[in-house]
């Protein structure tokens, strides 16, 4: 999304039941980091036309399109990260040194997913 000549990405993803010839249907929900505004971005796919449309949607706009929207909502991105508290699906380690004085005294690793989850799996000790 874009909004005060910034380019970021949004908070969360509601992911909407198709109705009739409209499939594909998303709602972005963000907020502009600048100057704290309320985003929505509605898109999406038209099969008769076989097009692909965007509406923007700011400040009191965006209560209203979510108020409207929230009987057709199947999922959210949200709902998913908050879903699982350890990490989940495909993981990856993280080592984290641990300095005192310039020097590596120990290690702390870490299993994390792609959601913003992680857990401690193991602390090394140097000494």
């Amino acid at each position: 999304m874009r909004h005060c000549n910034s380019v970021f990405s949004a908070n969360d993803i509601w992911f909407l039941l198709d109705k009739g010839k409209f499939t594909q249907r998303k709602l972005y929900l963000a907020s502009c980091p600048i100057c704290s505004k309320k985003m929505a971005l509605y898109s999406y796919f038209d099969n008769d036309s076989k097009n692909y449309f965007e509406q923007y949607f700011y400040s009191g706009g965006v209560a209203r399109i979510k108020e409207k929207l929230k009987r057709d909502v199947t999922s959210t991105m949200l709902g998913f990260k908050t879903k699982y508290k350890t990490p989940s699906g495909f993981k990856y380690g993280k080592n984290i040194e641990i300095k005192k004085m310039g020097k590596v005294v120990g290690i702390k690793q870490y299993a994390c997913d792609f959601y913003g989850n992680k857990i401690l799996v193991k602390k090394l000790d140097n000494g």
